[in-house]
């Protein structure tokens, strides 16, 4: 059985994505500390896109990977940091976890 689960292949990031990590900013710097930069470079979604996977730059060569969720619209779209992975760099290609 694959492990892939509806992954889709990872891709630029979009204003979209960008917009999720922003609403998770807060949680990832209570783990991590202020970082100066915060920019989403590309991203993997599940084939629903309710489940994302972030590669964001937060200064350096040094990334964060954040698993994000969204709940359905009808429910209120609030986007959910679900976890994390740190530190990564930007050659780090972006696995589910």
């Amino acid at each position: 059985m694959s492990m892939n689960m509806g992954w889709k292949e990872e891709e630029d990031a979009s204003p979209d994505v960008q917009k999720f990590c922003n609403e998770v900013k807060a949680s990832i710097e209570k783990k991590l500390g202020k970082k100066s930069i915060y920019n989403a470079i590309n991203f993997r979604a599940v084939e629903t896109k309710i489940l994302y996977i972030a590669k964001v730059h937060v200064g350096n060569n040094e990334c964060v990977h954040l698993k994000m969720s969204q709940s359905l619209p009808c429910y209120g779209g609030e986007v959910k940091l679900e976890q994390f992975q740190y530190p990564k760099s930007k050659e780090d290609d972006i696995e589910p976890f």
